[in-house]
């Protein structure tokens, strides 16, 4: 867990679109957990288990060493930042006896989902699979263009910034497009897979106290951003239930708000936080030469920002767990 101070921000998520045609659709076969045999982590950054160290040296894995460079087998960001046993898809495969592959990068996109399919090579239509995601974070711009993270850094340095119909989001109709296009192209093609796709935690979650555990942010603030993430939440649902409607098919959302209730990063003590607040880092990225060859960064400055910033903690990944195993 996190052995370094605390600062600032960065979010994710993720995405794919992709359309099809279908004659005749007959209906899936949902799996209890007992017929789980696979499970297979998809999507972003809090599926991936960013937010569980500091720095991002520490982490299982990252990912193929080449794969961000080619947009046919990109994951998300060039530095994955998975945790292959903490994370809920590997302790609920333990827990059923099951296998389980983390194929979820953070600074995934939904368009990135279809090469993480790929990649985890589903035979035949998924039978005894369990598919797990978060995503469409990463996909979020405000009306000036900006991601999410740039608008909590511009909370967290900046006072109002609630007010301003700039920060706004600007194309949750096309997250909601995207993902059910997504979501159906998943249940189509993986019919007897059992897909669940596990909402964004409230980041803050104000107390008596205003936010007394992010600097910086006040309690309007820290209201109006889990505001917007109920807002997403709401059209990832939405999308989740017209794919499962068309497909017939077993994907279904699954809330966490009682499971991440009163521990956001707004919390004075870290403790008690699900949700880091701003923590100082080492971070990790690659980069490709003229001639092909990869390269690995390591950025451990005393001031480098973590990417396990505004993050489930562990205990927020443990919480994530209960909310999937109650939805099997």
């Amino acid at each position: 867990m996190l052995r370094r101070p605390r600062l600032f921000a960065t979010c994710a998520a993720l995405g794919v679109a992709v359309v099809v045609a279908v004659a005749s659709i007959s209906p899936g076969t949902a799996a209890g957990a007992s017929d789980i045999e696979r499970v297979i982590t998809l999507g972003d950054s809090f599926s991936s288990g960013s937010g569980i160290h500091a720095d991002a040296t520490d982490y299982d894995d990252h990912g193929p060493a080449g794969h961000y460079f080619d947009p046919n087998s990109r994951l998300g960001g060039s530095g994955c930042q998975r945790e292959l046993d903490t994370t809920p898809g590997p302790r609920l495969a333990d827990e059923l006896g099951a296998s389980f592959d983390v194929v979820a990068c953070a600074g995934a996109r939904i368009e990135h989902v279809r090469n993480q399919l790929d990649a985890a090579v589903i035979h035949d239509r998924g039978d005894g699979t369990l598919l797990t995601v978060t995503i469409g974070g990463n996909d979020l711009r405000t009306n000036r263009g900006e991601a999410w993270p740039d608008v909590i850094l511009r909370c967290i340095t900046s006072g109002g910034c609630n007010e301003s119909e700039q920060n706004q989001p600007a194309n949750l109709d096309e997250i909601e497009r995207d993902l059910a296009r997504l979501y159906t192209v998943v249940g189509l093609r993986y019919r007897e897979a059992s897909v669940r796709v596990l909402a964004y935690p409230r980041l803050m979650q104000r107390d008596r106290w205003g936010c007394a555990g992010v600097t910086g942010m006040n309690r309007h603030e820290a209201k109006w951003i889990d505001d917007r993430v109920d807002e997403l939440n709401e059209r990832i649902e939405d999308a989740v239930d017209r794919a499962a409607t068309f497909t017939r098919a077993d994907i279904a959302f699954v809330p966490v708000i009682d499971e991440f209730d009163n521990h956001g990063s707004c919390r004075l003590w870290q403790r008690d936080r699900y949700v880091n607040d701003a923590v100082f880092g080492a971070t990790f990225t690659r980069s490709m030469t003229a001639d092909g060859e990869v390269r690995e960064h390591v950025d451990d400055g005393l001031l480098t920002i973590s990417g396990a910033s505004f993050h489930p903690s562990q205990a927020g990944y443990d919480a994530y767990l209960d909310a999937l195993r109650t939805s099997l």
